[in-house]
């Protein structure tokens, strides 16, 4: 899954992760993950674009979540369950849309989509309007891109991502097999 990832929605998981270590949590939730989003709207991220507009800023999301007390071990933090549905519906969103590669837009719209985790409440409690940031992200989606999708290559000098890009790999392989014994019950 992680393949199929922006260079942008690479960044923002990365992002994601760090910004739980630094909040001393010992794990990825929808919070993380929308602090991940919340790059710099300057490269061109979709989701950090449309939260700017929306004037959704990181500090004020930051604030709104409590450090933990834990320091953790180093290791990698797992993704909750929410977080990993947030991915699951990005990649369900990229591919709805018919988009080959799965972009920070994407991850907002999952995250919009899963409404329940504390990522979502975030945003309720900052008065953004979900209904808003979706139609925002969709036209942000339906422009053409300057170039197009070019997958990069998996950076070996990073062992950190690519950890977490064979994590994800492994959430998209138990996610499609949950998906198949849905269809089949």
């Amino acid at each position: 899954m992680f393949e199929r990832f922006t260079e942008g929605a690479r960044r923002a998981v990365a992002r994601a992760r760090d910004e739980a270590r630094s909040l001393r949590h010992g794990h990825i939730g929808t919070e993380h993950l929308l602090l991940g989003l919340l790059g710099d709207p300057g490269d061109g991220e979709d989701a950090a674009s449309v939260l700017a507009d929306a004037g959704v800023a990181r500090a004020a999301v930051r604030g709104r979540i409590a450090v933990g007390e834990a320091a953790g071990d180093g290791g990698e933090p797992p993704f909750t369950e929410r977080a990993k549905t947030v991915l699951e519906l990005g990649l369900r969103e990229a591919h709805r849309l018919g988009h080959a590669s799965i972009g920070t837009g994407h991850l907002l719209l999952g995250l919009l989509r899963e409404g329940g985790g504390r990522g979502a409440a975030v945003l309720a409690d900052l008065d953004a309007d979900p209904a808003r940031l979706r139609a925002a992200v969709l036209d942000r989606l339906a422009a053409p891109a300057a170039e197009p999708f070019r997958p990069h290559p998996r950076p070996s000098t990073d062992r950190r991502l690519t950890a977490i890009e064979e994590r994800l790999e492994r959430i998209e392989s138990l996610l499609a097999a949950l998906a198949d014994r849905r269809d089949r019950a």
